[in-house]
């Protein structure tokens, strides 16, 4: 079954699992709405990480909020999947989700996306 997005949304996440492998398996929702915890604002997305008791991960479910436009949702996916393999390469991000490691895997994602090189 397709996402709340389409055809187009779906075409993104595979291509994200296939060129932009997590190595533990990701789910992707979508929700109503979304807030961050410790501010009350509301988010686009998120990607949430389960571990196992010695702190290994088991897996990533990325979040996307229903209702955005369609090109905010796919943009957001990939956002939230860079988000996924810079945790698996460097570890938590403790106060710094947007590090360097993070904004150099966005930018090969949304590379690939638009087709630069």
């Amino acid at each position: 079954m397709g996402s709340v997005y389409g055809k187009k949304f779906d075409k993104i996440a595979r291509m994200l699992r296939a060129e932009f492998p997590v190595g533990v398996p990701v789910s992707i929702q979508t929700v109503p709405k979304l807030k961050c915890d410790e501010s009350g604002d509301s988010l686009y997305g998120v990607c949430l990480t389960s571990v196992n008791s010695r702190g290994t991960v088991k897996k990533f479910v990325i979040q996307i909020c229903r209702g955005l436009s369609l090109d905010t949702a796919v943009d957001t996916l990939m956002h939230e999947w860079a988000h996924a393999i810079d945790h698996l390469e460097h570890g938590e991000c403790g106060d710094r989700p947007h590090r360097d490691s993070w904004g150099k895997h966005y930018a090969r994602i949304w590379r690939a996306h638009t087709g630069e090189k």
